[in-house]
């Protein structure tokens, strides 16, 4: 087979494409990604956890933004949030919605 006509892939561990990811850099309560590696500091300027999220890329799912889908729906590792507007649906005991929370203080979520 001619060598024009062979591709190769590299797969595994290498370092990341975007390694400075722009993220926003506020003066609030630390929120940690504990899936993602990303520490950063809540800024007031976002309306919710989600924008957040969504600042920082990353990856979420959401449909709606005001807690009706629970699609943004996971369990804080530690911290606390408090509700801007009530959840149209409140989330199971002990998680948050990020798509209308904020936090109260430093906190760790599993995304």
């Amino acid at each position: 087979m001619p060598s024009n006509r062979i591709h190769t892939e590299v797969l595994g561990t290498e370092p990341s494409l975007t390694p400075d990811v722009a993220a926003p850099v506020g003066s609030g309560p630390l929120v940690s990604f504990a899936c993602s590696g990303l520490d950063v500091r809540w800024d007031p300027s976002f309306q919710s956890l989600l924008e957040l999220t969504e600042a920082c890329d990353v990856p979420v799912q959401c449909s709606c933004r005001t807690g009706v889908c629970h699609n943004c729906e996971t369990a804080p590792i530690a911290g606390t949030v408090h509700y801007q507007l009530d959840p149209v649906d409140p989330p199971a005991t002990g998680n948050v919605l990020t798509c209308c929370s904020q936090p109260d203080a430093n906190m760790v979520i599993d995304l």
